[in-house]
């Protein structure tokens, strides 16, 4: 089987021969120290440059065996685009949403237009799909987005954003119409140029109950509207929350999603028994950043024991991580047996 023929497979819930592994990019950070001091490619330039950016997403393709290449290389590019202040980092750091849009509520609702496609970063992540497309031509892409819930608590502060739906119960529903008028389009400009996955991200999720209410709960139709957007270009679609709590799974059940990416707590199988998708398994954190490469190949073994139907490197990675317990997770596909 081709990678791309695998992994669509594997994402429609079909037998596949070996377990695909992804390196989706976006939260997922699959970029390190080794990759970048290998291919001298600059950060934080690379954010800024759709050559450079979808130059990383391939070395990282090579380098690791993964089955897709991924962009863009953060989280970041949507809040910023609507208005929040964020740090690109450097060398040694990714970027991070630093401060609150100084917009009021109003106005960022009323900016969320998808014009915005031509405004801040966006331009260069439509440009390195369009680059991966002809670099790596038999590489799945996957497109990242922020999902309505982290994108919706990036821009307004929290006891902010408590007052506002407290006085008004509908503002709640009308920033999220405005946000996801946005990633709608973001998600079919990503698949028009080339993305063939579009995986939405909500580490907001991991909160709960959010200053008093569960604002991941709220948002489920309006995931679901992003997922038809990119359904409708043919695109597969892949909801990763943040978060080890079983509820959070249940949650996921209206959600119109190929399949789910949770955090290491949450036990493929079961996550399987509740929503009946694929499911994305990972490791925790501490261990790929931490430990040896074996005991990496051990839990991802087990892993795939437990019922996952894909493999990831787990979400939050720094650029120190050593990039040989990426590479063993890709390893470990080869090695596993029932």
């Amino acid at each position: 089987m081709e990678r791309r023929e695998l992994l669509m497979a594997a994402l429609s819930g079909e037998p596949t021969p070996r377990f695909p592994v992804i390196g989706p990019g976006g939260l997922i950070n699959v970029v390190t120290r080794e990759v970048l001091d290998r291919f001298h490619v600059p950060l934080p330039a690379a954010h800024y440059s759709g050559v450079m950016m979808a130059e990383l997403a391939a070395a990282c393709y090579d380098m690791a065996g993964f089955d897709n290449v991924g962009v863009p290389l953060c989280l970041t590019v949507e809040a910023e685009v609507l208005g929040a202040k964020v740090n690109v980092g450097d060398g040694a750091t990714l970027p991070r949403i630093v401060a609150f849009p100084e917009l009021s509520p109003e106005e960022i609702i009323d900016n969320a237009l998808p014009a915005l496609l031509n405004h801040g970063r966006v331009p260069q992540v439509l440009r390195a799909v369009e680059l991966l497309r002809q670099m790596r031509p038999s590489a799945p892409i996957i497109g990242n987005l922020a999902g309505p819930a982290t994108l919706a608590a990036s821009l307004i502060r929290p006891s902010a954003l408590l007052d506002l739906i407290r006085k008004d119960p509908s503002f709640l529903n009308r920033l999220l119409e405005g946000v996801v008028s946005f990633l709608c389009a973001y998600a079919e400009a990503m698949v028009e140029r080339g993305a063939e996955i579009i995986m939405i991200h909500e580490p907001a999720a991991r909160t709960g109950s959010y200053m008093g209410f569960d604002l991941f709960v709220n948002v489920i139709p309006y995931l679901n509207e992003v997922s038809r957007y990119a359904h409708l270009g043919g695109a597969k679609l892949i909801l990763h929350v943040c978060g080890g709590r079983m509820e959070q799974v249940r949650m996921c059940r209206e959600a119109m999603m190929d399949a789910y990416s949770f955090e290491p707590e949450v036990n493929p199988g079961d996550a399987f028994e509740i929503l009946r998708k694929p499911i994305v398994g990972t490791v925790p954190a501490s261990l790929v950043h931490y430990f040896p490469p074996e005991m990496v190949l051990e839990e991802t073994l087990m892993v795939m024991r437990r019922g996952a139907a894909l493999l990831s490197p787990p979400c939050g990675l720094g650029l120190d991580t050593p990039f040989q317990n990426l590479r063993i997770m890709k390893e470990a596909c080869h090695r596993f047996r029932v």
